[in-house]
């Protein structure tokens, strides 16, 4: 559930000037005003959220994860504020009470699609490479747009083993981005382990002509080569 700040309902001069210096990227600022207004009224659960939201902006990660711990305390459905205090625990490497985040705000709302995203990145880097799959994969059934899903799915399907689904990945990919050199690159990678030299070589061939400076493609292409 989303909750917002409604600035008519509490005739209060700090609480208006906080607002809109958040929403104007004014965080210090918006800090000093919702202070205030959180020693006001301190079990608003949106004041805490917006708190910790600007402290976040400001590199505050410390500070930020209390006042969102204390936003979902008050309020256990507010999944924007379970969201950013996934983000929170990310940066913080928490790695696990990230992705515990995530899932939650997902339990409450599975068409949070930068739950998926976020989930599925804090999985793969807590090493479960079958959950962000997982996630990944919704996302992408979900919103066919997001296009990073298919990056990131085509990623871990390479390191699973799983070459010709990583093919399909980075073939989607450049559907939506045909000057992606990373997604040939990639794709070549897959290929090779395949074993199909002859789809390897296009695919390089065609990340370096994007970027000649691709490593990982003039070493695919120079391996292929030695095996000729």
């Amino acid at each position: 559930m989303d909750y917002k700040i409604n600035t008519q309902e509490y005739d209060d001069p700090d609480l208006i000037i906080a607002y809109h210096s958040e929403i104007n990227g004014r965080y210090q600022q918006a800090i000093e005003h919702f202070i205030k207004v959180s020693d006001k009224y301190p079990d608003n659960g949106v004041v805490r959220r917006h708190l910790g939201n600007a402290y976040y902006h400001m590199g505050n990660l410390k500070l930020a994860a209390e006042h969102l711990e204390r936003a979902v305390e008050l309020l256990p459905d507010y999944t924007k504020a379970r969201y950013e205090l996934g983000l929170v625990y990310y940066r913080l490497a928490r790695l696990k009470k990230g992705f515990e985040c995530m899932e939650t705000v997902l339990e409450i709302d599975a068409g949070f699609h930068l739950a998926h995203y976020w989930a599925g990145i804090i999985y793969y880097h807590y090493g479960n490479l079958h959950k962000a799959k997982s996630h990944f994969l919704e996302l992408s059934l979900r919103n066919p747009d997001f296009v990073l899903a298919f990056y990131h799915l085509g990623i871990i399907n390479l390191r699973l083993g799983f070459y010709k689904q990583a093919t399909e990945d980075f073939n989607n990919l450049i559907k939506f981005n045909p000057e992606d050199a990373l997604a040939y690159s990639l794709m070549g990678e897959a290929y090779l382990n395949l074993d199909m030299p002859e789809e390897a070589i296009l695919a390089y061939k065609k990340a370096l002509e994007l970027d000649p400076d691709d490593n990982n493609a003039r070493k695919g292409l120079d391996s292929l080569a030695e095996k000729a």
